[in-house]
């Protein structure tokens, strides 16, 4: 997705482009009946998304643990955070 976003702003003015910071967090959440999702584990995906660069992905330490040795990019450590 940060890649699509990336291809269609770079023949975007920087006054026109969109840029999307992404949390993600591996833990349970809730769904209700209309099909809204929440909880401690989605609270803390919000927390994540603010930590990421405009454009980037943030990880929690239990998703960074599953993907790490699964896909062939480069993580940054941003160290431990409250």
């Amino acid at each position: 997705m940060q890649q699509a976003m990336a291809d269609r702003n770079a023949a975007v003015p920087q006054a026109r482009r969109i840029e999307f910071r992404i949390g993600i967090n591996l833990a349970d959440v809730i769904v209700d009946d209309a099909g809204d999702i929440f909880g401690g584990g989605v609270n803390v995906a919000a927390r994540l998304e603010s930590l990421a660069e405009p454009g980037g992905i943030c990880l929690g330490s239990a998703a960074y643990e599953q993907a790490r040795d699964r896909l062939d990019i480069a993580f940054d450590d941003l160290g431990e955070r409250q």
